[in-house]
């Protein structure tokens, strides 16, 4: 269930991913030449962006999974949960005043390193600048991030994480493509369809931390300790 959430959390959210990083789709230098070249060059970008998205997935799973050798799953699941309702509902909320100064520093390297790649168009310089942008500040990102958190493991945060870009990734490599953005229609779909996952995910999260000993929907999450009967000699 949590691969599924980060799936339709990439789809459902590129309404939100056209409006951030479609201007940096666009401006992504792939040059003349045919329609499959020019797929081909935002591929390699967007392998980059999902890269980027990997790496955070590693750093986040091993907290998580540091946390879950403390015996702190449950409570961190609901944690992430609650969380997430906060960020769709309360978006915002905890990232202002000294949050936001102490992240612009870092902003303002990653927009650097960018910036010195949209001016070639040679597929390391694509890669690179698919991989920086991995790394920019983003709602939607903090959301998949709470999730790969909860995976409790690297490796499942390094793969929540690239199925989340990979949901990303259709509409904008459409936009990057046809030069326009969806029709108002979809658009509206999507911004509806976005927070309602997220809402659903969230709440399984907070169920699950509750550890009803539910198969599937909430598991107990803590190690059961097995009764065993002790003879005497």
């Amino acid at each position: 269930m949590i691969w599924t959430a980060a799936i339709l959390l990439g789809l459902a959210g590129s309404v939100h991913c056209l409006g951030m990083c479609g201007p940096i789709v666009l401006a992504v230098p792939v040059g003349g030449g045919s329609t499959f070249a020019k797929a081909l060059k935002f591929i390699v970008y967007h392998i980059g962006r999902i890269s980027g998205y990997a790496v955070l997935g590693f750093l986040f799973g091993t907290l998580g999974y540091g946390l879950n050798l403390t015996g702190l799953q449950q409570g961190l699941s609901i944690g992430v949960g609650v969380l997430m309702l906060l960020m769709i509902w309360a978006p915002g909320l905890g990232l202002r005043g000294k949050s936001v100064k102490g992240l612009a520093g870092f902003h303002g390297w990653i927009t650097g390193q960018m910036a010195k790649r949209l001016k070639q168009n040679r597929s390391a310089a694509l890669l690179g600048l698919g991989f920086f942008n991995g790394f920019l500040p983003c709602g939607l990102v903090y959301i998949a991030i709470t999730g790969a958190v909860a995976s409790f493991d690297p490796v499942n945060g390094v793969l929540f994480m690239v199925l989340f870009g990979l949901g990303t990734m259709p509409a904008l490599l459409a936009l990057g493509l046809s030069g326009s953005f969806l029709t108002p229609l979809v658009k509206q779909k999507l911004s509806k369809l976005a927070p309602a996952i997220v809402t659903v995910f969230a709440i399984w999260f907070i169920v699950r931390g509750l550890g009803l000993d539910i198969p599937y929907l909430s598991p107990e999450l803590g190690p059961k300790v097995s009764q065993t009967e002790v003879c005497e000699p």
